[in-house]
């Protein structure tokens, strides 16, 4: 079913972010396991097909359009953010997959009968040429052998994209990724401790131990994988974790605003002191300042163009950003904010899970000084 303009359609999923959602969030927090009933009700809303295209089902949303449905996605739970944006996101990798199994497998996930999984962190390397997941080529079958671990949706996942190391001799070029069913010999999952935030959308480590996957499971070709890894997943999930940033600390500066107007001492509300409202300017204009920085990325990845650098300026930016602003909010709030009373509480929490997505700060300025060196990331 068609989704209603777009302006209408943002406020049906603020509509929902902001009251179902809400009493999602706290059988989240309780539970600490996604509810069916979560997952059926963002399917019927639309949000696990936006980005995907319309051969296969979706409703085919540029990421200017995608991204101001994300920022809502983003103000209640992280768990009901990472499963929109999670699923809007993971399958591009899989758009390298030879026709078959893209038919089979992006058409499932934007029906709503999959879930996809990328498989790329692991325990004891970093996540270019030093990956240490192996996979070697016998006849018509890769053997996988490796860990990884961080892996989000690792309970619930149906298929993954799995980057390991074809070809140590080669470096960076010896880097392939590969579809990986679940139910696939050799490779078996164990969840990870409890995290901080995002309650519900627990990490798995993933374990493969000569695990066969078909030749045809072979995204693209071999040695293509850290192509794949770039430009087909985190340059533009870098951007999309911006924008949810700003979602958080968007919503973090209205509860603090309304809270300033009944929080009162000695006589007046809190948001006539002068101190507040110094604070509440800064936090109005760090978010207003990241929003367009992930807006100008995500016009930058529907031009066509490479974004690494605009991606990694709009995360690295507003990683620094929700951070001061849910501090502040939490300040704002005193000793009631630390109390599950308040959303802020949760908001704070799940701020920092982002901090982690897609590469730390340091990483995307990393990527944003090569560019700036040696005109390429």
């Amino acid at each position: 079913m068609a989704l209603p303009k777009l302006e209408e359609y943002r406020e049906q999923v603020r509509s929902f972010i902001l009251t179902e959602g809400e009493a999602f969030a706290r059988q989240l927090d309780a539970e600490k396991r996604i509810p069916d009933g979560l997952l059926k009700r963002l399917r019927e809303l639309g949000l696990m097909r936006l980005t995907f295209p319309r051969e296969y089902g979706g409703e085919g949303l540029r990421l200017q359009e995608y991204f101001p449905i994300l920022e809502e996605c983003a103000k209640s739970h992280g768990t009901i953010r990472i499963l929109v944006h999670g699923v809007n996101t993971m399958w591009r990798p899989m758009s390298y997959a030879r026709k078959p199994l893209k038919d089979r497998w992006l058409t499932a996930i934007a029906a709503g009968e999959a879930i996809p999984a990328f498989a790329l962190t692991e325990p004891d390397t970093g996540t270019g040429a030093d990956i240490g997941t192996t996979a070697v080529r016998r006849g018509d079958t890769y053997y996988l052998t490796g860990n990884k671990h961080l892996i989000t949706f690792a309970d619930i996942a149906d298929v993954f994209t799995v980057v390991a190391c074809t070809d140590r001799s080669k470096g960076g070029a010896g880097i392939s990724a590969f579809l990986v069913e679940r139910n696939t010999p050799g490779f078996t999952m164990t969840m990870m401790p409890e995290m901080m935030g995002m309650k519900g959308s627990e990490h798995g480590i993933l374990e493969f131990r000569e695990a066969p996957v078909p030749a045809g499971n072979l995204l693209g070709e071999e040695g293509q994988g850290l192509e794949i890894v770039l430009r087909g997943f985190l340059d533009q999930s870098r951007a999309a974790i911006a924008q949810s940033c700003v979602g958080i600390a968007q919503r973090s500066l209205e509860l603090a605003a309304d809270f300033t107007k009944q929080r009162v001492t000695f006589g007046k509300p809190i948001a006539e002191r002068q101190a507040i409202q110094m604070m509440l300017a800064e936090m109005a204009t760090g978010v207003h300042a990241g929003r367009l920085l992930a807006m100008e990325a995500a016009r930058r990845f529907d031009a066509g163009p490479p974004l690494a650098k605009e991606a990694a300026m709009a995360k690295g930016c507003c990683l620094e950003m929700v951070g001061e602003v849910t501090d502040r909010a939490l300040r704002i709030f005193g000793g009631r904010g630390l109390t599950t009373a308040y959303p802020i509480e949760r908001l704070y929490r799940d701020a920092r899970a982002l901090w982690f997505e897609e590469g730390t700060a340091e990483i995307q300025k990393t990527v944003i000084a090569r560019e700036v060196l040696y005109g390429h990331p």
